[in-house]
């Protein structure tokens, strides 16, 4: 069909755009997650995460994933309006969890949770990995330290490909949603 014989009830079925809030980012369906019992349950959801009950009980969460240079990045950036680092042959080597949290004071944080299969010594030595950062011009540099400390340097130059350890990211301020 062409454009030229479109007409306006050819986009009857279409959704409605979502409005952004330029005050943060908030949509429609977003605010139906910022009640307070809803930030309970989803800090609750964390904490149970955190403890490696993902495996046992199944907790919410949104996965992207795809083949190298899909998109992947751009979609993480359409959702959560954090600007992901994108260089020339960037290959992200494991996984990222981004936490977004309503909070009075802003601010970002990063840690790594260990794969549990790591000798104790290494997951102590990961667990210790916390930086706290101003800025997300500053995220890139966060995930270069954190591809080293999981021992994933340059490829080609290390035994490991990639790594079961987990980069968390977790952004809190007043108009961040609870995601």
């Amino acid at each position: 069909m062409s454009t030229d014989s479109l007409s306006s009830s050819d986009y009857d079925d279409v959704a409605t755009p979502i409005t952004a809030d330029p005050e943060g980012i908030t949509t429609t369906s977003l605010e139906a997650l910022q009640s307070d019992g809803q930030r309970k349950i989803l800090d609750i959801v964390d904490q149970l995460r955190r403890q490696g009950l993902s495996g046992i009980v199944e907790l919410p969460q949104l996965v992207v994933c795809g083949d190298q240079s899909s998109g992947k990045s751009s979609v993480l950036e359409a959702i959560t309006e954090i600007p992901f680092p994108r260089k020339e042959n960037l290959c992200t080597r494991f996984a990222t969890e981004i936490i977004m949290r309503r909070h009075p004071i802003p601010s970002i944080s990063t840690r790594i949770t260990p794969d549990k299969a790591r000798l104790e010594s290494e997951q102590d030595k990961l667990k210790a990995f916390s930086r706290t950062i101003t800025d997300f011009s500053e995220l890139p540099d966060i995930i270069d330290e954190a591809t080293a400390a999981m021992g994933l340097e340059e490829v080609g130059k290390t035994d490991r490909a990639f790594a079961r350890d987990v980069l968390t990211v977790e952004i809190s301020g007043p108009s961040r949603p609870q995601l």
